[in-house]
């Protein structure tokens, strides 16, 4: 399985180039969850979206 660099979500927003994740160096990064915890919280949102349109 091919490993692919983390971006950044908030400084790469409205770049043409990627920025990437600091991880462990950045207040964002989740250590638990190994990810950025703006990518969580859109993640949840869409799962969130999701959930209402089905539920119609």
């Amino acid at each position: 399985m091919k490993k692919s660099i983390p971006i950044c979500p908030l400084m790469s927003a409205g770049n043409d180039i990627h920025n990437v994740c600091m991880q462990e160096r950045c207040a964002w990064y989740l250590n638990n969850l190994e990810k950025c915890s703006v990518y969580v919280l859109g993640y949840n949102a869409l799962l969130n979206v999701k959930t209402q349109k089905e539920s119609k």
